[in-house]
């Protein structure tokens, strides 16, 4: 009854224009309840009311809109819900789409046209307003962007189902407010970044170096703190919905329009000249490109966005150009001419042009450039690139050679001979402790990458698919000649590829590099050497063109058939000069001659790199035990919610494999420390905790406390466990400083054993180049020696992921021969 008198009096109206007027939230709060009950009802089909329509927009332009009485954020979350079920009914229900949607402005279709302009599309609110208050509210964090965001996505899934509002959205603003709005959150993010981790809850391995006596640039803003962290969420979430749209959306108008856009307002006006502009010079505005770059790559999905930023930053040959694609409307194409002729008229202006300066120009200038946060910065987002679309980096960030199918293959015998000499050098280094628990846990991980590397599909289901993606193709969402990197061939690593070569460099200096630089390189050539269509012959393993094999006694008679003798032969060990010795096989031993100096000259070596790498081992298992459930629970006691942070985090963040900033320990690259919080994943391992001395020091108890409480217990000993590593920091025998020289045209870097420097005062970088007057011949670096004994332990761990690397792809991928 009361329903339908409220249809039949249209009492709605006088609640409409009552609560607009108020001025009291109170009542606008009551409004939203009325209109939500009268929504939820489906006896009268109020949704399907012209004069319901006009009211309610009527009462949600006066309460949100522009010049609005200024209602709390929980009221304003309450009036974009209740737009947000309008937006479901009309995707559920395309019938009441003419209620809500209007053309009566749009019939002036023969409007003068400034083509430079008018790629801005026409504002006609008065069309669609339940559109244009969603879009004013898709920047908003929390409650009010989720419900705007998610009821814009229905609205743009609703354009297939109609003409009308397709060719109403190509014509129509709306596709420049979502770039522009997508810039204006982009801009709020610093120029300039620091992404040295603040000292609270520093991660143990960046703890005992000398990654403390960084120095952050004061006018660069931190990437750890909660603003910028706000800022950055915001964005992502903002390009999240991006994605949706065009993954949702089958409209192909609609959709080359969006990327139209996208392409001109955000990528090549806005992205592209903060690339440019960056530099090093000014501390810190190329650490935030790259950063945000990574981010960008590692949250995208979508085969249209990733392409076209790739394609246009990598400065690419557009391989789609010439293939056939759906036809545009008139409109649309209409729109895309006024859109390039803005684009070349720009470009042509300001000379902004990527096959001027790059991507791979950037990331090449940074990995060699002074500033260890630069260095790390570029080699995460070449990892991003080289791991999730290997594709695009061919011939562009990595120069290679394709196969030719004559070469011979890799024999089990050479393998077995690779794995044995990588596998001894790991333990010189740092011995044989903990090496088959740590080897296990790398081969999982290896193995995890391998199968979820995008090259792989193809390698292992024994197919001739590309390896894209399937969702996005199957559903029949893109055109059939969707732009994708193309199908990888085989191919090999040309030995001088600009990118290798700064990576060996790097690699040569991994005892005096700050130890993020370290994380990133090792997975940068980790990730270098997953692809499945990337042969490992001449930088990780040796060509088999180069095996020599020594004469044996036994005769081809001996063997009672020819598989026999294959088998034999296969199963030999070669031999091979020096000069065929794998690149990064020689820069590790070169390494280890590093190590083994350092060896002879410093007392009880072997007993402090197995003391460090006992105490991260017992770090990471304490950590990961304190955040486990206790295995004996009181009843008493509540459950932590460890959770319940997590559900505030968007799920595309969650779901994105973003490169970690910092590890616990030196094989938590992978799973430790998230961008925002110290939250290290536990271990596989079981616990060997034991009673093993942490760091070797006498007398040390885990607690003067008697009888801790069990809340206590834990909290009482990582203090007491972290005030014995301040005291190993802080020891004199650890702050002694060592420095490595590489003499001009030297490529062997020595230990200067003979020279010994007191800490210094003012160290900005323990991986800064020494100054005076033989740093213009010679280069040097310097480090303490309790960082160089964390780096060891790292470079341990790096070339046990090389051996787990060598022997997953072997039987994966079946890339050496038996017989």
């Amino acid at each position: 009854m009361c329903l339908q008198f409220a249809a039949a009096q249209q009492i709605y109206v006088a609640v409409s224009k009552i609560a607009a007027t108020s001025h009291d939230e109170g009542m606008v709060r009551d409004a939203v309840a009325f209109f939500n009950a009268l929504i939820d009802s489906e006896e009268e089909d109020f949704l399907e009311n012209d004069t319901f329509a006009v009211s309610l927009m009527n009462f949600v332009n006066r309460a949100v809109g522009s010049g609005s009485m200024g209602v709390g954020e929980d009221t304003e979350a309450d009036i974009v819900e209740l737009l947000f079920g309008i937006a479901a009914k009309i995707r559920l229900q395309p019938e009441i789409l003419p209620v809500w949607f209007t053309t009566a402005s749009a019939g002036s279709s023969t409007r003068p046209v400034n083509q430079k302009n008018d790629f801005a599309g026409i504002t006609q609110k008065e069309d669609f307003p339940l559109c244009y208050q969603l879009i004013d509210h898709v920047h908003h964090e929390g409650r009010i962007g989720d419900f705007a965001r998610t009821g814009l996505l229905y609205v743009f899934e609703s354009a297939s189902k109609s003409i009308t509002l397709e060719q109403w959205i190509v014509n129509s603003d709306l596709p420049t407010l979502m770039a522009t709005g997508l810039g204006a959150s982009y801009s709020q993010l610093s120029r300039k970044l620091s992404i040295i981790h603040p000292p609270q809850n520093m991660p143990l391995i960046l703890s005992l170096s000398d990654y403390t006596d960084m120095q952050p640039n004061s006018q660069a803003e931190s990437f750890f703190t909660d603003e910028f962290q706000d800022h950055l969420v915001t964005f992502l979430s903002y390009l999240a919905f991006w994605q949706d749209v065009l993954e949702h959306c089958r409209s192909t108008d609609v959709r080359h329009t969006l990327i139209d856009h996208f392409q001109i307002l955000f990528l090549q006006q806005l992205l592209y000249p903060s690339l440019l502009e960056s530099s090093d010079a000014d501390g810190g505005s190329s650490v935030a490109v790259l950063t945000y770059l990574r981010r960008i790559l590692d949250a995208l999905d979508h085969p249209e966005l990733i392409h076209m930023i790739l394609q246009y930053l990598l400065a690419l040959q557009d391989r789609t150009a010439a293939s056939p694609t759906m036809p545009r409307s008139p409109a649309a194409v209409k729109k895309r001419q006024s859109l390039m002729l803005l684009s070349v008229t720009e470009l042509d202006d300001e000379k902004l042009n990527p096959s001027l300066f790059n991507l791979v120009d950037l990331v090449l200038g940074s990995t060699d450039s002074p500033n260890s946060q630069t260095v790390a910065a570029a080699l995460k987002l070449a990892t991003v690139v080289l791991s999730k679309n290997h594709g695009y980096a061919l011939g562009s960030m990595i120069k290679v050679i394709h196969v030719h199918h004559d070469e011979p293959y890799r024999t089990v015998g050479a393998l077995n001979l690779e794995l044995e000499m990588y596998l001894h050098l790991a333990i010189d280094l740092a011995g044989e402790d903990g090496v088959d628990e740590s080897y296990e846990n790398h081969l999982k991980d290896i193995l995890s990458m391998l199968e979820g590397h995008p090259c792989s599909l193809k390698s292992i289901s024994q197919t001739s698919k590309p390896s894209q993606s399937s969702g996005y193709f199957d559903a029949g969402y893109f055109d059939s000649g969707e732009p994708t990197a193309g199908e990888v061939a085989p191919h090999y690593l040309i030995p001088e590829d600009p990118l290798f070569k700064s990576l060996v460099d790097l690699l040569l200096r991994f005892l005096t590099n700050n130890v993020e630089t370290n994380l990133a390189l090792t997975e940068t050539i980790v990730s270098l050497g997953a692809c499945s269509q990337l042969c490992l012959e001449g930088w990780l393993s040796v060509d088999p063109a180069d095996y020599h094999f020594e004469a044996t006694g036994l005769e081809p008679t001996e063997f009672s058939n020819d598989s026999l003798r294959d088998m034999y032969k296969a199963n030999r060990f070669p031999s091979w000069s020096p000069s065929a010795t794998p690149q990064l096989l020689a820069c590790l031993q070169q390494l280890e001659a590093q190590v083994d100096a350092l060896r002879a000259d410093i007392p009880d070596w072997d007993d402090h790199v197995a003391s460090r790498k006992n105490a991260f081992r017992f770090h990471e298992e304490l950590n990961d035990a304190t955040k486990m459930p206790t295995p004996q629970p009181k009843p008493s006691r509540q459950p932590s919610e460890t959770g319940s942070s997590m559900s505030q985090i968007p799920k595309h963040m969650l779901d994105s494999s973003v490169t970690p900033f910092r590890a616990q320990s030196p094989r938590g690259r992978k799973e430790a420390l998230s961008d925002k919080k110290n939250k290290s994943a536990p271990s596989p391992a079981p616990s060997k905790l034991g009673g093993q001395t942490l760091i070797g020091s006498p007398s040390r108890t885990l607690s003067p406390l008697p009888a801790p409480q069990p809340g206590q217990r834990s909290t009482t000993l990582i203090s007491d466990i972290d005030a014995n590593f301040a005291g190993l920091k802080h020891s004199e025998f650890f702050k002694r400083r060592i420095r490595f020289c590489r003499h001009a045209g030297s490529q062997t870097i020595e230990v200067m054993l003979s020279k010994y420097l007191p800490p210094p005062k003012d160290a900005t970088d323990n991986a800064v180049a020494g100054a005076g007057p033989e740093a213009v011949e010679d280069e040097i670096w310097e480090a303490s020696l309790l960082h160089i004994v964390t780096n060891v332990v790292l470079l341990q761990e790096f070339v046990l992921e090389l051996v787990a690397l060598l022997q997953v792809r072997a039987s994966l991928f079946n890339e050496v021969r038996f017989t």
